[in-house]
């Protein structure tokens, strides 16, 4: 069974997430009204995961974060308030080492809370599961260099989709910033992410990289050293691929695999509409997201990557579509850009 701690200076959210995780199956073994009480009950109890409210009196979330991962390196999942502040917060804290987060409602709305229940559970479970032994915190602030170089001979209209959920946004960051511009890319990603903190990410994206990043906004064309990020709440589809553009647009069908930005649904329109070189990359996340439309991608002549298990702070994803798919390449967080880069030449790995 789940061990886990909860810290929340809210009573009323104490009371009503134990209740949540363990109607779930989840033995919560500690509650934490202030960060160092978090800090003691995570030491003391050793649970699997640990919840951590990002405002706290004594010690604030991202000061128990630091030194837990310091001192004994545990799962934890964020939970966040939903305002502009606390989404650039949240950001923060998977900057210093915390896996994933879930957004509360404002207050002590209990009843907004309880329609998440299945969510939440299987949330915290995929956390607890995540290996965080080896995980650095990551404070870099400013834009990074691109390590990957290319030629002048790369070849033209290169189209990448990327798919992650839990554990995604530190590595997604990492390989746009590691991809050169020079390369003309058309990047189209797809994060697990409910809305407003979307907007926050593809900024945070379009201020560390190269490319041009932003939120998708509806009908867009994406052209090369260009990306996009899929808004929280809707699907981004590929309606067109004309003079090397990727021609995109909101999809506000039903949710796949329980999620809304799907993978599937981005990698599968890519694959019908897109023309020249295209390729997908599947990366740390729970569930079985992307290995349909990865397999769409690899049908229609692209090339399929996907992440390894000991980089991955969750191997669901990239595992389902490993299993499924005729994967080009399994590369650790470290090698993606470059085996990005590598598939568009033509190479197989």
């Amino acid at each position: 069974m789940v061990r886990a701690v909860i810290a929340d200076d809210s009573a009323v959210m104490r009371e009503t997430l134990g209740k949540i995780l363990e109607d779930g199956g989840i033995d919560v073994v500690g509650r934490a009204k202030d960060g160092v009480e978090a800090v003691e009950a995570i030491e003391e109890l050793e649970p699997d995961v640990a919840t951590v409210d990002i405002q706290m009196p004594r010690m604030t979330g991202h000061e128990v974060i630091e030194e837990v991962m310091a001192e004994r390196p545990t799962p934890l999942i964020v939970i966040s308030s939903h305002t502009t502040k606390n989404a650039d917060a949240t950001f923060e804290a998977l900057e210093a080492g915390a896996v994933d987060f879930l957004a509360k409602p404002s207050g002590d709305n209990s009843v907004d809370i309880w329609s998440k229940q299945d969510e939440i559970v299987e949330r915290v479970r995929a956390v607890a599961a995540a290996d965080v032994s080896t995980e650095k915190p990551d404070r870099t602030e400013s834009v990074r260099t691109p390590t990957v170089e290319v030629d002048d001979e790369f070849p033209n209209d290169p189209t990448l989709v990327i798919g992650a959920s839990t554990g995604g946004p530190r590595v997604v960051e990492q390989v746009l910033s590691e991809l050169p511009v020079r390369a003309g890319l058309r990047i189209l990603v797809v994060q697990h992410m409910a809305d407003h903190y979307t907007e926050r990410f593809a900024a945070r994206l379009n201020e560390r990289t190269d490319y041009e990043i932003c939120e998708a906004s509806g009908r867009e064309r994406i052209g090369p050293g260009e990306a996009v990020l899929a808004k929280g709440g809707y699907h981004l589809a590929v309606t067109g691929f004309r003079n090397g553009d990727v021609i995109v647009d909101h999809d506000d069908g039903p949710e796949r695999h329980n999620v809304k930005p799907a993978v599937d649904v981005t990698m599968e329109t890519a694959a019908d509409r897109v023309t020249g070189n295209l390729a997908g990359v599947i990366m740390t996340g729970m569930g079985s997201d992307g290995a349909i439309g990865l397999e769409a991608i690899k049908n229609a002549g692209g090339k399929a990557l996907v992440q390894d298990e000991a980089t991955s702070r969750v191997y669901g994803m990239p595992k389902v579509a490993a299993e499924r798919v005729d994967v080009d390449m399994v590369l650790p967080k470290d090698r993606i850009a470059e085996g990005i880069t590598n598939a568009f030449r033509g190479w197989s790995g």
